[in-house]
């Protein structure tokens, strides 16, 4: 499948996880990184209201770069027993993620903000992981690596880490850190983008 885009389209984010997601199903769009920080996630009263701002905060911000364009941005946070566990800064945090993980279900949410113009096509998805009881040798070696260290609650389910995960319920690349085929979806709807002969007029 391949798709026009008959607006501008921009990736907030330098996560290559996305970037990839993005050109898996051929949209032509280019990446520009928002550069800001994120809020304190102390500020929020949910760990949805916190993840959600993120996301609109990429995108306003590369937003008002490109007034013209559909600017995608998108954050991810994984919540255990309602706590939001960021990305680790330190081998210690990163032991205590993957042990708050071990032998439970948590949530995933992935928050996705479409700036286009004037309107906001925003939504968020919930995937549902569990993880297997988690021997300490496996956390051990798994923190040794670099991969805990650019991903939310110190795990990538599309790395040596899916090794952890027993089950998920709900969309596998929310996890991942982009609900691709809402985001579709979502384009499509919007006339952002068009299956390529679709139209009549694009083939």
């Amino acid at each position: 499948m391949e798709f026009n885009a008959h607006e501008r389209i921009v990736l907030a984010s330098a996560s290559p996880r996305r970037k990839q997601l993005l050109e898996s199903i051929g949209i032509p769009f280019s990446v520009e990184p928002a550069v800001n920080d994120e809020p304190p996630v102390e500020r929020f009263g949910s760990p949805l209201e916190y993840v959600e701002e993120c996301a609109r905060q990429k995108a306003q911000e590369v937003a008002q770069k490109h007034p013209d364009a559909a600017v995608v941005g998108s954050d991810t946070a994984v919540v255990a027993g309602g706590e939001v566990l960021l990305k680790p800064r330190s081998k210690e945090q990163a032991v205590r993620s993957l042990q708050k993980l071990s032998g439970t279900t948590h949530q995933v949410i992935t928050a996705v903000s479409i700036m286009h113009g004037e309107k906001d096509l925003s939504f968020t998805e919930t995937t549902d992981v569990t993880f297997f009881d988690l021997k300490e040798e496996w956390i051990d070696a798994y923190t040794n690596t670099e991969d805990p260290y650019d991903k939310a609650g110190a795990y990538g389910i599309q790395t040596a880490s899916m090794l952890f995960v027993k089950e998920i319920k709900g969309d596998y690349n929310t996890v991942v850190g982009l609900p691709i085929a809402r985001l579709t979806h979502t384009l499509s709807d919007a006339g952002i983008i068009s299956l390529k002969g679709e139209r009549g007029d694009d083939r």
